[in-house]
């Protein structure tokens, strides 16, 4: 495996909708904090822009000490990635 420096599309496309979903969480958890314990990624179809996505949050499902969390990526002609994200709920301080 080759590292390089470039990010490909579809690694940044997956980076923005898991900031979005984190950012998402963190709000509605405030002010307690985060710490990801599982993340599914589901492409569904090919970008060579990723400046042109939109990406949107939700929160499937909260209790005390664990947060359930996903989203979608899109573009004008649809959904291109989609992602589910469980967090641990862990108290502030």
């Amino acid at each position: 495996m080759t590292i390089t420096a470039d990010i490909a599309a579809d690694e940044l496309i997956a980076l923005r909708l898991m900031q979005a979903i984190r950012a998402h969480g963190e709000a509605a958890c405030a002010p307690d904090l985060l710490d990801l314990i599982s993340v599914t990624l589901d492409v569904s179809a090919a970008v060579t822009d990723p400046s042109q996505i939109t990406c949107t949050p939700r929160i499937d499902r909260k209790t005390r000490s664990i947060l359930f969390a996903g989203g979608t990526a899109e573009t004008a002609g649809g959904i291109v990635m989609s992602a589910t994200a469980v967090y641990r709920i862990r108290p502030a301080g």
